[in-house]
């Protein structure tokens, strides 16, 4: 939690100094869009499985901005196994 608070007060300090607005972005939205840069065929609806650092989502992908949480771990992260 420390690092991401380090990172915001940065970012802030940072917009503020170059006069800049600072514009916040979902992470997990973020991983989810992604998936549009490398599956340019891929449009909503779907069930995507979002992997970041220590957590897992299941997310039912309703349309581009509207995301339904169907279940998530905590602390844990499944591993894809080759």
């Amino acid at each position: 939690m420390g690092a991401l608070l380090v990172g915001l007060s940065y970012a802030k300090a940072l917009s503020f100094a170059i006069n800049k607005p600072l514009v916040g972005v979902n992470h997990i939205e973020g991983h989810i869009a992604s998936n549009y840069i490398t599956y340019k065929e891929l449009e909503p609806p779907f069930i995507c499985v979002m992997m970041s650092g220590g957590n897992t989502q299941i997310v039912y992908v309703k349309d581009y901005v509207t995301f339904e949480v169907l279940g998530k771990t905590r602390d844990d992260a499944i591993r894809r196994g080759f």
